[in-house]
């Protein structure tokens, strides 16, 4: 999926799903490390955003996010 809001933006989405975990800067992305095992990698500069692990917890990630994204003012990134 794209996002086209700044990194902190993201975050800031992140923390309104309540979710428990931490950012970590890999450098050219950022990724937030659920603690149930998933991992939302985010690319600034391309705006390019992936959910990964169990296909079934990070596929509800992944619709909980962009259904956060699309909710937030200006619509879906």
């Amino acid at each position: 999926m794209q996002f086209k809001g700044s990194l902190e933006d993201l975050q800031a989405i992140v923390r309104l799903l309540h979710l428990e975990g931490h950012w970590v800067d890999a450098g050219d992305f950022h990724t937030f490390s659920c603690d149930s095992g998933e991992h939302i990698n985010v690319w600034p500069e391309s705006g390019e955003v992936q959910v990964k692990g169990h296909p079934t917890a990070s596929r509800t990630l992944e619709q909980r996010l962009q259904q956060a994204i699309a909710a937030q003012p200006g619509g879906p990134a």
